[in-house]
Formats: structure tokens, C-alpha cells, sequence
């Protein structure tokens, strides 16, 4: 299951720099750098805070492309889908939702045994990016986990 909170992560890659990380620590919000030619690729999952066990949460999922070249098949994945957003030429972003369903104890129970319960505050894998660049070069971005506080 997904639950979203603020997720921000960017991909920008100019030739022989190492690596960097840079992570923000307030709640909900993580930012990624990974250095590697002209490409500045940056996803961000948004949704609620807060939520209520058995509400549905809409998860809103924009990639960007702040860099100066054009990158072609890029698709964002997670547990619940795959879904290929296409080309992305520099300065444009698309757009993507998914609404989750957050279940209730009585839901869990049904799949696992008759104590278990929904975690609170409620922990979701995130998502990922993935995206060629006009080398034909894959590259992917790997989001950290979230969560999110159960009313």
C-alpha cells in the first residue's frame, strides 16, 4: 500500500562528480541529489498528512525536467502500478494520481490473524522513476519510505 506525504527527489547528472545525498528531515519530506550530463530529473509524491483508517487518500506524483536535455520513456512504479508517462522535455513536468485505500483493523484481520492492526502512524513504500537518456543510458531514482498519522 502507498501513503503519501512529501517526497522530492532529483536526478542531475554532469560527468565525473561523485555522488551527493542530501536529506531534509522534516516530516514527510525527503530530497535526493544524485550527480552523474545535462539531466535534472526531479519526482515529487504528495497526499495527506493525516488520513482515517478505511478513508481513501488521493497520492499525487509529478516528474520534472529541470535540466537541458530531453529524456524518453519515463515511468513511475510502485507496488500498485506501473505506469509510462512518456518523454519529458526540459522545463516540462506530467502529472499522475492514484487514489489508495487505507484499510481498517477488521480489514487487516480478514487477510492476517484476528489481532492484527494497522499501524499507526501508517508506513508506505514509495515510489520510483526511471527514465533513459539520449545516450539510451536507463537511469533510475528509488524514493524512501513514508508515513503517514492515523486519526
Amino acid at each position: 500500500m502507498l501513503i503519501g506525504g512529501v517526497v522530492a527527489f532529483t536526478y542531475i547528472a554532469t560527468p565525473a562528480k561523485n555522488n551527493t545525498t542530501t536529506v531534509n528531515n522534516n516530516i514527510n519530506t525527503t530530497k535526493t541529489t544524485k550527480t552523474v550530463a545535462d539531466i535534472n530529473i526531479v519526482a515529487n509524491q504528495t497526499g495527506p498528512g493525516t488520513t482515517k483508517k478505511g478513508d481513501n487518500a488521493t497520492i499525487n506524483y509529478s516528474v520534472s525536467n529541470k535540466g537541458g536535455q530531453v529524456v524518453n520513456n519515463v515511468k513511475i512504479h510502485d507496488q500498485n502500478f506501473d505506469t509510462t508517462i512518456g518523454t519529458l522535455n526540459p522545463g516540462e513536468t506530467k502529472t499522475y494520481q492514484y487514489t489508495l485505500h487505507i484499510p481498517t483493523d477488521k480489514e487487516v484481520q480478514e487477510d492476517f490473524k484476528s489481532n492484527s492492526t494497522v499501524s499507526n502512524p501508517f508506513f508506505v513504500g514509495g515510489f520510483g522513476v526511471s527514465f533513459n537518456d539520449l545516450n539510451g543510458s536507463s537511469h533510475t531514482i528509488n524514493s524512501n519510505s513514508l508515513e503517514i498519522k492515523l486519526e
